[in-house]
């Protein structure tokens, strides 16, 4: 086994013998509840705004049996869900067709981006004090405001209950890679708290058996340079930290803040002859949130919040390494956004729910690089070689929705709503300041129950996507500071089925109709952004859950994607016309439990530029196997082994991608 700090499995052997008991752990209300003031719209209250278009939920159930260690992973198994890879290493969620620019990703109900790009490396946030993730589609409430095209991430964190818990895993695996988390929480009178710390440290991850170093596409010869083993500038330290405190004085009224932290180091993988690496990565927010229900009729939520971003991203060439361009020797990024959010909930009558909302944040950006004689500023003229000044900007973004919930019989309810939303760019460093933008973005919903075991939804909703600052300013991409909000119109219909108690399946066909569409074009030899024209995506997406025994679940999803650049006449990239997922799980009455998914991934390609590049279909099998130890002095331990990649699968989405790589450990519960 390699690497001499990896887990020594004899150890662990000998401690499992010592710590298991004749009688099986039972499960124990551990406290590990779900922060529901962290939700936008709460999803277990069963609103027909959540119930008119579909919602997918990742629960800690979830988390926990398909082991996932970061947010990405969470959510890669999803129906209509997609996780890629971008040229800095980050791993975005792409949702419906929509790549993460057009997704609004939350972290208990705050916006988190880098306020440049306007998206978030979800490979960065670890589960550790996740509760459960939302991915809510298409017509999204207009309380969530803009920048919700694609649907919306909601990361919901843990809160402390009633029983103390306490919570310990340590892991380790291939290419030196180890783990170690730590949770607690628990209660003292009106007063509850929750507290995780976890670090992950790994040399990287190891290239399939299979992998063709002269593979034209991704081998060494190629733009990424890679000639197997272990994926050159794989590496990472993550380091996170997560409080909460709160104060329920009664069930009507909360008080909580919230801190969450996470810093980390890693190199970014060589991808189009760039030799990268973030020696700084950091993020925290700061959330204060309070609901009080005043009365039968009114409920009031308000939620103030600050996020800060810093990261810096250094130029590691080797000189026995050829580039074709040099971007910086490093470039820094200091960012913050502050923002709020309110809600007014009005229960008119016993069939009509009100809702008010108003939300605004302020996301400001900052940035600084050194350029060198051979940095591609420096040869085409933009700057001078050295260190540049600082270059800032700003944007306020503001919006004021109203949403009426009507229930009209038992069967049927109606939701309707709109919102007004406005961007303002403040700061331009040295360019001209754009217009302001504003719109108005109605939507409507209808669910209608058939039978109690049939229902049946429809939505249809307009929504906005303002320009990234990059897209506004950027030197390097082509920045347009003329470019209009990016637009759609969407709309689903679907049904859910409980066929049986143990047998539940859904389907939804979706149709986005998109104007103004935001895309990077090359003019005069240099990429610029530009308002395109427009774009139709649409697909189905399905899925079954089938509990066939008490110790053997099955679940199957399926989405199929069709996507239309109206103006070019061809598909967008990067998104996989077919995707079918299987997740399995079977529980041994001796305490061991295997859990195994399945990916198929079928016609998804990319362009450089006019070249259009297919890649190839594949199959991805990962497993996890958790062995219960019992129960000894109060303490619940248990062993397990996760396996990504089990067949070794070489396959590509761009990039190459990790081969067989595992991860085994030891947790304890009290």
């Amino acid at each position: 086994m390699p690497g001499k700090k990896v887990l020594n499995f004899g150890i662990i052997a000998i401690l499992s013998l010592w710590l298991i008991s004749p009688v099986r752990a039972q499960d124990k209300n551990n406290s590990e509840e779900v922060f529901q003031l962290g939700e936008i719209v709460v999803t277990a209250e069963k609103q027909t705004v959540n119930l008119a278009t579909s919602v997918s939920e990742v629960t800690l159930k979830d988390i926990k049996a398909q082991g996932a260690e970061t947010a990405a992973d969470a959510l890669e198994f999803l129906p209509g869900v997609d996780v890629s890879v971008g040229g800095k290493n980050q791993s975005h969620v792409n949702i419906r067709g929509f790549s993460q620019g057009d997704v609004k990703v939350l972290i208990d109900g705050v916006p988190v981006h880098e306020t440049y790009f306007r998206t978030i490396d979800l490979s960065m946030i670890p589960v550790d004090a996740i509760s459960k993730i939302t991915v809510t589609k298409g017509a999204t409430s207009v309380l969530y405001g803009p920048n919700t095209m694609g649907g919306v991430v909601n990361i919901i964190t843990k809160k402390g209950g009633k029983e103390p818990f306490t919570s310990f895993k340590a892991a380790g695996g291939n290419c030196d890679t180890r783990h170690a988390i730590l949770n607690h929480g628990g209660a003292l009178g009106e007063l509850n708290y929750w507290l995780t710390y976890g670090y992950r440290e790994s040399d990287g991850y190891r290239l399939s058996g299979d992998f063709d170093a002269n593979n034209q596409w991704v081998g060494k010869d190629s733009s990424y340079h890679e000639d197997g083993g272990t994926r050159d500038l794989s590496y990472y330290t993550k380091r996170t930290l997560n409080a909460k405190i709160g104060y329920e004085p009664d069930k009507n009224s909360s008080l909580y803040l919230s801190f969450d932290y996470h810093n980390n180091e890693r190199g970014v993988p060589v991808e189009y002859n760039r030799y990268w690496a973030f020696p700084e990565w950091d993020q925290w927010n700061l959330n204060l949130v309070g609901k009080n229900k005043i009365n039968d009729l009114i409920t009031l939520k308000g939620k103030i919040f600050y996020t800060d971003f810093k990261d810096t991203l250094v130029d590691v060439s080797h000189g026995d390494k050829q580039t074709q361009r040099k971007w910086f020797e490093w470039s820094t990024y200091d960012d913050y956004s502050i923002g709020g959010d309110f809600q007014a909930h009005l229960n008119l009558t016993e069939r009509n729910l009100l809702k008010i909302g108003f939300n605004y944040i302020k996301d400001y950006h900052e940035q600084q690089d050194l350029l060198g004689e051979d940095c591609l500023g420096v040869i085409r003229g933009w700057a001078q070689p050295g260190l540049q000044p600082k270059e800032d900007y700003e944007a306020d973004t503001y919006s004021l929705g109203i949403e009426d919930e009507i229930y009209l019989s038992r069967d049927l309810s109606f939701v309707a709503g709109v919102s007004y939303d406005r961007y303002i760019p403040q700061k331009a460093y040295d360019q001209p300041t754009p217009d302001s933008a504003d719109t108005l973005n109605p939507q409507a919903g209808l669910v209608y129950s058939i039978t109690p075991r049939t229902e049946l939804h429809a939505s249809v909703g307009k929504k906005t996507r303002f320009p990234h600052l990059k897209e506004l300013y950027s030197k390097y991409a082509g920045g347009n500071p003329d470019l209009e909000p990016q637009k759609t119109v969407s709309y689903e219909i679907g049904a859910n089925r409980s066929f049986m108690p143990n047998l539940k399946g859904s389907i939804a066909y979706f149709y986005n109709d998109i104007d103004d569409l935001i895309e990077s074009v090359e003019a005069g030899g240099e990429d610029i952004y530009k308002n395109t024209g427009s774009a139709v995506i649409q697909g189905i997406e399905t899925r079954l859950d089938y509990q066939v025994t008490n110790n053997f679940e099955m679940g199957l999803n399926y989405t199929y994607l069709s996507t239309e650049n109206k103006d070019k006449d061809r598909d967008l990239p990067d998104r996989p016309r077919h995707k079918i997922n299987l997740d399995s799980g079977y529980h041994f009455d001796f305490g061991l439990s295997a859990f195994i998914q399945a990916s198929y991934l079928a016609e998804q390609f990319e362009y450089d530029y006019d070249q259009k590049h297919e890649y190839p279909d594949y199959l991805l099998l990962n497993a996890k196997f958790t062995q219960d130890l019992g129960t000894r002095w109060g303490i619940n331990s248990e062993l397990f082994l996760k396996v990504h990649n089990l067949t070794d699968k070489f396959y590509e989405e761009g990039r190459p991608m990790p081969g067989r790589n595992f991860l085994a450990g030891l947790s304890f519960q009290l």
